[in-house]
């Protein structure tokens, strides 16, 4: 009997130690390790000028290994910021999983209370966190990331596979005791750190864009507006924004996917297939039918009673009867065939996500009437971006250039990549078309419909446009609402910058010219004085550089994950360690946004005085932080 049990017993032993040895080692191992992830550094965003748009800084992230966990329900209280989210976190503890998040990306006082606590099971994990170093200055563009940094919107999602690195990873042994440490044969595997961008945005232009946009829609009580600017030449969006009454929707760069109708900025391709195809000339006559112009049951109007016109009037003076005339002198498939040249009606191939084609339908079902309101663009629709390239065809000699906001890819140390080069997409019409074209919009602001757009020392080319609304659901047109837009360029002789101004829904004035112009106006007029000067100096560079290199440092060279949250140092800031922290920043000759941005990256409290340029802070600089850590900084115009 008894050499039974025993032969019962060794061949239980073989059994468990030879036949099923590997695998019962797996189970033990899979018990005792747990695999953190190390998060990878992901990559800055710059803009043109070199100035940091979007950097990490080091958060804190909690998390529990339920079996270690000793008091759930003080664990649950303390994360569970409701009852449901407190449920939630139960749930999660009286699993059998081996690690369980708490809470990602926590504010520094709420961490502070959090380890204050002391709770046992639970650890702190550094991260990093996204921050828009100029709030939500160019947001549309940039975009932003989730709770993992990974790109959900903008230049963020589109270029994600740079900008997010590749995580590595780190193995912890537990014992019986439950306590962690370390295991030397498994060696870190340091993350990758992801790739720099840098964009074609200049954030300063970027900054006054928005300003003037925001203020030109408070002036004239529209619900929303959008404005882009870009170099011709090269076909760099140099500042893109939109500001609506939506606002607090998800971030959707509206420029890009909104389609609208253009109305008189329409004009342009209708009067370039004339010219190009050489049916009219700029001193032909048309007649304006004194303000009427009737096809078929239908009546086409101008705004002002007028006889007869040359075709450069036409142009100037925006006139729908006299465009109408041409496009039906020209024909609609030649009409079309210049719209779908100057991009009409397809993507422009812009490098952000999200983008809209626009619509423009077939010539075959245009009937006269329907030509005409194409010729003065009612009837199709496109975008903002699509627009603005248009015009930037005719202000860079007739040639299209491709538009995009990534100028320069960069490695982990700063160095460039890839540079991306401008693309030219097609030429649309000959340089002696396009020169005439530059002559009619000059003329146009000189003395024709968009002369609120008219700026002393600089010649300014342009067009107003005026377009009723869709009615909601199709039905017509709304007679009371309007988009009203004027699209420029300077200077006019050698075009450096087009610009696009829309307002959405203006009131009591509706008329491109009347509202959109001076918006136009006032843009311009600060970027032509706009120093080129870079305004981000060394004690900026600094504090930036510091919180980046910081980041990284606490997430490869610390071991990430806190064993003890008895120990003193398990929750140390890896952002305070050194001594510059506790000295005053020089922010003078920063612009005020800039020195709030350096300030609050050092978590001190501003006060501001004035706008524009810093020219003296209290305390001064380099001075100890004090208790409150509050500064004042006077600001006074440039």
């Amino acid at each position: 009997m008894g050499s039974l049990v025993w032969a019962l017993i060794l061949s239980r032993l073989f059994f468990i130690q030879v036949l099923k040895g590997a695998e019962y080692k797996k189970i033990a191992q899979g018990q005792q390790r747990l695999h953190i992830k190390l998060e990878a550094k992901r990559g800055a965003i710059y803009d043109r000028n070199g100035r940091a748009l979007v950097i990490n800084l080091p958060v804190e992230s909690f998390f529990a290994i339920p079996e270690s966990v000793t008091n759930i329900d003080q664990v649950a209280k303390t994360f569970g910021c409701s009852k449901s989210r407190s449920s939630r976190i139960k749930e999660k503890l009286r699993t059998k999983k081996n690690f369980v998040w708490l809470q990602r990306k926590v504010e520094k006082k709420e961490s502070q209370r959090v380890k204050q606590k002391k709770l046992d099971g639970v650890w702190a994990k550094y991260e990093t966190k996204r921050y828009n170093l100029y709030g939500d200055l160019a947001e549309e563009v940039l975009g932003f990331t989730d709770v993992d940094n990974r790109g959900l919107a903008g230049v963020e999602f589109r270029y994600d596979q740079y900008l997010r690195g590749k995580d590595g990873e780190g193995i912890f042994q537990r014992d019986g005791h439950r306590n962690s440490y370390r295991i030397s044969e498994y060696p870190l595997q340091k993350p990758e750190d992801g790739k720099g961008l840098v964009l074609t945005i200049d954030i300063e232009l970027q900054g006054i864009v928005e300003q003037e946009l925001k203020e030109g829609i408070e002036l004239t009580r529209a619900s929303g507006g959008s404005a882009i600017f870009m170099n011709p030449g090269t076909g760099e969006i140099l500042a893109m924004a939109y500001c609506g009454k939506d606002d607090g929707l998800p971030v959707k760069n509206r420029t890009i996917s909104d389609n609208f109708e253009p109305g008189s900025t329409f004009k342009i391709v209708t009067a370039a297939a004339a010219l190009e195809e050489q049916i009219l000339s700029p001193e032909d006559s048309i007649f304006a039918e004194e303000g009427g112009f009737r096809i078929g049951r239908r009546t086409i109007h101008d705004i002002k009673e007028r006889g007869w016109l040359t075709f450069k009037e036409g142009v100037m003076y925006s006139s729908n009867i006299a465009l109408a005339k041409t496009a039906m002198t020209v024909g609609k498939d030649k009409i079309h065939q210049y719209a779908l040249a100057f991009g009409m009606g397809q993507k422009t191939g812009v490098d952000l996500p999200g983008e809209a084609s626009g619509f423009l339908s077939s010539p075959r079902r245009w009937s006269d009437f329907v030509l005409s309101c194409v010729a003065f663009g009612q009837g199709i629709s496109l975008t903002a971006l699509q627009l603005v390239c248009a015009y930037c065809a005719v202000a860079n000699d007739g040639v299209m250039m491709k538009p995009f906001v990534v100028k320069a890819i960069l490695d982990e140390n700063g160095d460039t990549l890839e540079t991306v080069r401008p693309t030219t997409v097609r030429r649309v019409v000959s340089e002696k078309t396009a020169r005439l074209l530059v002559d009619f919009l000059t003329g146009v602001v000189s003395c024709g419909s968009g002369q609120r757009a008219k700026m002393e020392g600089m010649t300014i080319g342009g067009k107003t446009g005026t377009a009723q609304k869709a009615k909601p659901g199709g039905g017509g047109y709304d007679k009371d609402n309007f988009i009203a837009s004027f699209i420029g360029f300077f200077p006019a002789e050698d075009p450096e910058v087009v610009g696009l101004i829309t307002l959405d829904s203006p009131q009591e004035e509706h008329l491109g010219g009347l509202t959109a112009a001076p918006v136009f106006k006032n843009t311009a007029h600060r970027i032509v004085s706009l120093s080129r000067e870079s305004l981000l100096m060394s004690t900026a560079k600094t504090v930036l550089s510091t919180a980046t290199e910081t980041t990284q440092s606490s997430l490869v060279e610390n071991e990430l994950y806190q064993y003890k949250p008895e120990s003193t140092d398990i929750f140390s800031d890896p952002d305070t360690t050194a001594t510059d922290r506790n000295l005053i920043p020089d922010v003078r000759g920063l612009t005020a946004r800039e020195a709030v941005r350096v300030f609050a990256a050092r978590d001190l409290e501003v006060t501001l005085k004035g706008s524009g340029i810093v020219v003296d802070q209290v305390p001064g600089p380099n001075a100890p932080v004090s208790q409150d850590r509050r500064c004042v900084i006077e600001c006074k115009p440039r």
